[in-house]
């Protein structure tokens, strides 16, 4: 399979972020009485998608204080972005050897303010063509395509030409919603229903390199 551009997600595919984004999410729940603990945070929120104002909720904890929370945990996350990321296993040299051989891009869900404090640390943004993030959507958030079409208009590739490489459900949803080729390489928090809608399953993301 040979592809014109290939597009990442970011967080659990390319940068290990998911413990600092628990830890900052739910220490800021924790200093306004709101108490989650790691497993109901992984499987409420960063696989299904849970807003804050819908934790809160579950947690019977006073809207009011949402606004202090958001700060308190983008604060936190982006203080542990810049000092703390770390890259996947050969994600570093897979970006780049992907670069160097066709068109690459990412599109993640998170805000400019926290891959700009991964760039602070990774210069992430060095490294490839183009990274969508949410400020960039319109608050159309995967599995809708719009990301994903928007990162292949900027690196210049029909949808039909690319493949989107992400780790979650919502990533192989909305790469086949736009019309792209949906990789997946599973870490520990893939919901198992991710496997059978993905077109390609790889172990290792070395194996990427495979559809060049």
């Amino acid at each position: 399979m040979n592809m014109r551009a290939v597009l990442f997600d970011l967080d659990g595919t390319l940068v290990d972020t998911i413990d600092l984004y628990t830890e900052a999410y739910i220490t800021a729940l924790q200093l306004q009485g709101g108490i989650m603990d790691e497993t109901r945070f992984i499987a409420d929120v960063y696989t299904n998608g849970l807003s804050l104002r819908d934790v809160m909720a579950l947690l019977s904890m006073d809207p009011a204080h949402e606004p202090r929370i958001r700060e308190t945990r983008d604060t936190l996350y982006i203080e542990l972005l810049s000092t703390r990321t770390e890259w996947l296993p050969h994600a570093e040299e897979i970006l780049e050897t992907v670069g160097r051989q066709c068109l690459s891009g990412i599109m993640t869900g998170s805000h400019r303010s926290y891959t700009d404090a991964i760039h602070t640390r990774l210069r992430l943004y060095d490294k490839t063509a183009t990274v969508v993030t949410e400020d960039d959507i319109e608050s159309r958030m995967k599995p809708d395509p719009y990301g994903l079409l928007l990162a292949a208009k900027n690196v210049g590739a029909p949808p039909e030409e690319c493949v989107y490489v992400g780790d979650q459900l919502f990533d192989v949803q909305a790469a086949r919603a736009a019309g792209m080729h949906a990789c997946l390489v599973p870490n520990a928090t893939t919901p198992a229903r991710a496997h059978e809608e993905a077109d390609i399953v790889f172990d290792d993301l070395r194996s990427v390199l495979t559809l060049l």
